[in-house]
């Protein structure tokens, strides 16, 4: 029965790297084993049948976790949906989000930085890297703070490619902690393979980086909200029901 043990052994490996293909094909292998001992087994010396029974229940333990991951894993597309459409209701809102890392979509359209202290700022800056770390803009910020608006141009006077980029403060010489963040409407939300991120102005950022909530703006982005509500409701029944 060595040779079962070692097919077993390889379907449990199947399941902690959660290969469902890997492991009914392990399966299959380890059932036609299995029949073609009891077939060729010596009559005078035949196999121990506890030893068969417990080969038979170590895999039958195997294929339960394998379909106990794919429940979990259908689990996690449903709450997902929920959670895609619950960001909709952000829509229309007045939100404060953290600088970090982001996405431009439109570099004509950036929304504006607020930045504050509650000291004086000196020599401080905002500072653009784009995805490869290199430092595309750096922007002077007033000695008082306020909106620090970026044109979406690089030093050279050229607006940026659309694209993944970084967003941060030099603090300069300032001795107090500098805070900054993007101030804007969410326009809407994106759902890509990748994940979910809110659209602001031209830029998308992380559902994570919202660090406050307003009111909604206008009735027409309520309704835009309901209607994304909606399709993402639709959706998630369709897509994220365990079976």
């Amino acid at each position: 029965m060595s040779s079962i043990a070692s097919i077993t052994s390889g379907a449990s490996s199947a399941t902690t790297g959660a290969d469902t293909t890997k492991l009914a094909g392990s399966k299959d292998e380890f059932l036609k084993l299995f029949m073609a001992q009891l077939q060729h087994q010596d009559p005078l010396s035949p196999k121990d049948g506890s030893d068969m029974v417990a080969q038979l229940a170590q895999f039958s333990q195997v294929e339960q976790s394998t379909q106990t991951n794919q429940q979990l894993a259908a689990l996690a597309v449903s709450q997902s949906s929920t959670a895609n459409a619950s960001l909709s209701s952000l829509v229309g809102r007045s939100c404060t989000a953290s600088l970090g890392d982001v996405t431009i979509k439109d570099p004509s359209n950036i929304p504006p930085i607020s930045v504050s202290s509650t000291g004086t700022i000196t020599g401080a800056s905002v500072v653009v890297k784009d995805a490869d770390g290199n430092e595309v803009r750096r922007i002077a910020v007033p000695a008082n703070g306020g909106p620090v608006s970026w044109d979406g141009r690089d030093a050279s006077g050229n607006l940026v490619k659309q694209g993944s980029y970084s967003m941060s403060v030099d603090s300069g010489t300032t001795t107090t902690a500098i805070t900054a963040n993007w101030n804007h409407a969410i326009d809407g939300v994106v759902l890509s393979a990748t994940g979910s991120s809110l659209k602001m102005g031209g830029i998308e950022v992380s559902p994570s980086t919202i660090t406050t909530i307003g009111a909604s703006s206008t009735t027409t982005a309520t309704a835009t909200a309901d209607a994304i509500t909606a399709a993402l409701a639709t959706s998630s029944a369709t897509n994220g029901n365990i079976q």
